[in-house]
């Protein structure tokens, strides 16, 4: 293949692999398909208001941290502590590579989320703190469709639509 072509090729392929902005529904049913729904005693509304708070619902965003290394992927996961990127002293308790953190397959995000909320609550996030903890939290998750995908059947078609306007022709 020549190389002109495997570049066009590759940068095609480019935008599928970045992060992106997520839709509030789309995280809720991610979140909940990767059961952070009650997970540690609190419910799903809380994660989807963090990382809306951290990030924007964005995959790809990185920052730098107010303490040290940088913060990566929709939970904004501090690379000195909970993920690898090379900064010097680094503990990577998530065992991960913060790369990782950064694409729409959450997976990685939210195994890492798991061990962070595991070890210090949600409290290790200020944003958690500042806007989530004892707000309503419900209000996240409302009107969301937890079903992946798929659209309630439609109702069948009934000639009389109002009971009052049912002739009854016997």
């Amino acid at each position: 293949m020549p190389k002109s072509l495997l570049l066009l090729v590759l940068l095609a392929l480019l935008p599928a692999c970045r992060g992106r902005s997520m839709s509030r529904c789309e995280v809720v049913r991610i979140f909940k398909q990767q059961n952070l729904d009650g997970f540690e005693g609190f419910a799903l509304g809380n994660y989807v208001c963090m990382a809306f708070w951290e990030s924007r619902w964005k995959t790809d965003k990185v920052r730098d941290s107010s303490n040290i290394g940088k913060d990566y992927g929709i939970f904004q996961i501090n690379s000195f502590k909970w993920c690898n990127d090379g900064t010097a002293g680094g503990e990577n308790l998530c065992s991960v590579n913060c790369a990782e953190l950064l694409n729409d397959n959450l997976t990685a995000s939210i195994n890492c989320a798991k061990t962070i909320v595991k070890k210090e609550g949600l409290k290790s996030w200020d944003s958690w703190n500042d806007y989530c903890n004892g707000r309503k939290i419900k209000r996240w998750v409302r009107g969301c469709d937890f079903s992946q995908g798929r659209r309630p059947a439609a109702r069948p078609h009934h000639r009389h639509r109002h009971p009052l306007l049912a002739v009854n022709a016997s």
